[in-house]
């Protein structure tokens, strides 16, 4: 048996005025599931998807960025 199929990173678009103008909370060290101290997501997520500098490199790339579905703001 193999195993089952990882679902793929979703990168959603966002637009330059928004990115650039708007507080947008986008980024593990945002969040307050993510410890800073180990840099890892306490729900067990995998963060380096969601630091801030994997983020930056999406959106100056592809126009992206992805979003955590499970973000809370402090």
């Amino acid at each position: 048996m193999s195993a089952p199929a990882r679902r793929s990173l979703i990168l959603d678009p966002v637009n330059p005025r928004d990115y650039r103008e708007l507080k947008i909370i986008h980024t593990c060290e945002q969040c307050s599931h993510f410890a800073h101290e180990s840099r890892r997501c306490t729900l067990g997520y995998e963060a380096e998807n969601h630091v801030a500098e994997r983020q930056r490199h999406n959106y100056e790339l592809y126009g992206r960025i992805a979003f955590c579905r499970f973000t809370e703001i402090d």
